[in-house]
Order: structure tokens, then sequence, then C-alpha cells
């Protein structure tokens, strides 16, 4: 694979669709690193002194009987060196196409981003870019909502998807209320009671209970309480289906909003 012909043709939050030898049908997965991890320079060879990783592409690929799936789980010196045919695909990117939003890119001041479950994996690429970016390049303010489900009562954040690497993200800027994380845990006995979760090893604002209207309210206003700046927030929401459906459906409603500024994927 052209790692820096790639580069050139996707953008965050996009996916890649990979046509293998000997499968007919292409498999289609989306990509969760940033563009800028694609990106061949001087200091990033395949083995330095600091452990930086080569130039690659970073694709979400879950085990299932899905052939073009089941490729990538072979053994690593299986697929080392193999050539690859790949498409880029896919609308649901930062920054949006220029025809899907009322508002110029430019003017966006508050972004949204709320995933459940896998819905996490276009959003964490799309995170990833913006966060790598001068904080003038951005939107002022950035606000995650993630909601997932997890088998431990004291979960370790290595268990929950991506988890670390937003964790890792949010810590490395400097304007922490400016740039928030909220975590929502559902599964074990007692995840549903809506407490706060005091939790050494979990984001700060961990909750045991799925994003909520208020929660979604918050996150429009900045965790303001004032209704200020709505004119400019635009809103990311991909997840499963019914929980897709729902957040959409609301965003677009509250006051300030308008559906043009609510983008979601229809992964499904």
């Amino acid at each position: 694979m052209n790692i820096a012909h790639v580069h050139n043709q996707f953008l965050p939050g996009q996916w890649l669709d990979t046509f293998i030898p000997g499968i007919p049908k292409a498999g289609g997965f989306t990509i969760t690193s940033p563009p800028s991890a694609a990106i061949a320079t001087p200091n990033k060879t395949k083995t330095n002194s600091q452990n930086e990783p080569a130039p690659h592409i970073e694709l979400a690929v879950q085990k299932s009987p899905n052939p073009p799936a089941q490729y990538f789980h072979l053994p690593i010196p299986t697929l080392l060196n193999t050539p690859l045919s790949v498409r880029v695909g896919g609308s649901f990117t930062y920054p949006p196409p220029p025809q899907s939003l009322p508002i110029p890119a430019s003017h966006i001041k508050r972004l949204v981003l709320v995933a459940g479950g896998v819905g996490i994996n276009p959003l964490i690429s799309i995170f990833s870019h913006l966060i790598r970016l001068h904080a003038s390049q951005r939107p002022e303010e950035i606000h995650f909502l993630y909601g997932t489900k997890t088998g431990e009562s004291e979960p370790d954040p290595q268990s929950i998807l991506f988890l670390p690497r937003l964790m890792d993200l949010v810590g490395a800027v400097n304007e922490a209320r400016d740039v928030t994380l909220s975590l929502f845990l559902t599964g074990p006995t007692g995840y549903e009671s809506g407490e706060k979760i005091e939790h050494g090893k979990l984001p700060n604002r961990t909750w045991a209970k799925r994003i909520g209207e208020g929660d979604m309210v918050g996150a429009l206003d900045g965790w303001r309480e004032d209704r200020a700046g709505r004119d400019t927030t635009v809103c990311y929401v991909c997840g499963p289906q019914n929980m897709t459906d729902e957040v959409v459906e609301f965003l677009g409603k509250q006051e300030g909003m308008k559906p043009g500024r609510v983008l979601c994927e229809k992964w499904w």
C-alpha cells in the first residue's frame, strides 16, 4: 500500500474499501487513525530510538465470518508486504463536505461528538486529527460523549475501545474546559444507577448510565448555564441505528439548532 498516496485522498472519518486477491467482494473498514499518521517524515521510520510508528493507516476490523475481515486476522507474517488495492469512501468527515453544512466549517466554534459502541471508530479519527492541530485551526470547543457497555464492575480503560487514546488526547490539551470527554457505561448490575463513577483509572466525567438528554444539552451548551453559541455548534453522531436516530432527532430539535448541523454516519 502506498501510504503517501492514500494520505492525499482521505479525510478523518472515512472508510477504506479493500480489494483482496482471491476474495470477490471488497471489504469496507473504518479508518481510525488521523491522516497525519500516514505522512512519511524524516523522523518517522520503521525503526528509531523513540519507537515512533512508521507511516500507517489503522483500520477497525472486527473478527467475523466476513472473508475480508478474516483475511486481516491472518498471522502477521502472512500479511506483511502483501499489496492491496484500496479505495477511500465516505462523506462523514471533518471538515464536512461544504454542501452538507449550512455554515462554513471555519465558522464552527463548538463541536459535539456523540459515539455509541463501535460508533467510536470514525469519531476517534476525527478527534485525533483535531487535537493534533494547532488550537487556532480547530473549533474553540470540542465535547465528546462516549457511551458503551462494559462487562466489568471496575473496568480497566484498556478494556474499553479507544478509551486510553481518548484520555491521552484530552490530557494533551491545555484548555481543560474547552475540550471534554464524558464516558457513559452500562452493563453490570448497578450500571444503570445514573451515579457518577469515582474510579481513578477512568475519566473524571464517567457515569453509570446511557447518554441522556440532559447530557446532550450540556454538551450543546459547552457545559455552561447559558445557551450562547448554539448557532455555531455542529454535532457528529455515530452508533447503533436506534441510538443514532434518537440522538439526531433530539439534537436537531433543540433551540438554536438545525437538523443540517447534526451529521451522522449510517453504517448499518
